[in-house]
């Protein structure tokens, strides 16, 4: 039995665990909702990982990946942010978190048409969801400006020309 499918039940994994996330967050379960933030981390590792290791790198691949990871580390950590941080801000909360995704999505878009491989340009959206998402750990107590400032400065980071270095384990399928 040839496992090539491995990879890509990963990268359905890290956007299962991201919808999870999502739904956690949305029903008030905030530390689940981080947990599942961090177990879509570890799935988008192994995703790549493990399509070098087999070979079987693919366009397809990439391309769900992007969509998992625009859900996981996009959607899922500003949604996170928003409720259980932000939630007495309804006036710049709602638009950080529209331009958190949208520069996430920007972000991906161009990577996936980039081919580098020599490093990132611009602040790749895994990381910059995790942030967002561990900011959660300091609790509602923070003082929302905070939370704000931080997803506006990693939405600019995401779709700044600034170049990052490449983690050779994440280069193929992100």
């Amino acid at each position: 039995m040839n496992p090539t499918w491995l990879p890509t039940l990963c990268t359905v994994l890290n956007l299962g665990a991201g919808t999870a996330s999502l739904l956690l967050t949305v029903n008030g379960h905030y530390r689940l909702a981080l947990i599942w933030i961090a177990m879509a981390a570890v799935f988008d590792v192994l995703d790549g990982l493990l399509a070098r290791l087999l070979h079987c790198t693919s366009e397809f691949g990439k391309q769900l990946d992007s969509l998992a990871d625009l859900i996981s580390f996009g959607a899922a950590p500003a949604m996170l942010v928003l409720l259980y941080q932000l939630d007495d801000d309804r006036w710049l909360g709602p638009p950080a978190v529209i331009l958190f995704v949208i520069c996430g999505a920007l972000r991906l878009a161009r990577f996936n048409i980039s081919g580098s491989i020599n490093g990132f340009t611009g602040l790749p959206i895994t990381a910059a969801g995790t942030l967002l998402a561990l900011s959660s750990l300091s609790g509602p107590d923070l003082p929302s400006y905070w939370s704000i400032i931080l997803m506006a400065v990693m939405s600019l980071l995401m779709i700044s020309r600034i170049p990052f270095p490449a983690f050779k384990n994440k280069m193929v399928r992100k």
